[in-house]
C-alpha cells in the first residue's frame, strides 16, 4: 500500500504489447471517421484538372500553323 512497490522492469514484450494495443486503438478510432465525400469528390476533380492542364502545355506544338 505504499508508493514504494517496485514494479517490473519493462522489457521488450511488454513495450511490443503496448505499442501493439496503442496502434489497434489508433486504427479502431481512425475508422470511425466518416469520410467527406465533397471534400473527396473535389480532390479529385482538381487533380485530374491540373493532369489535363500539364499534359496540355507539355506537349508538342507543330510549328507550321
Amino acid at each position: 500500500m505504499s508508493d514504494t512497490t517496485e514494479k517490473p522492469e519493462d522489457n521488450e514484450t511488454v513495450r511490443a504489447v503496448k505499442r501493439a494495443r496503442a496502434r489497434a486503438e489508433a486504427a479502431a478510432e481512425s475508422s470511425k471517421k466518416p469520410i467527406n465525400w465533397k471534400a473527396a469528390a473535389g480532390i479529385g476533380i482538381g487533380s485530374a484538372a491540373i493532369l489535363g492542364a500539364l499534359i496540355y502545355a507539355t506537349r508538342n506544338r507543330d510549328k507550321s500553323k
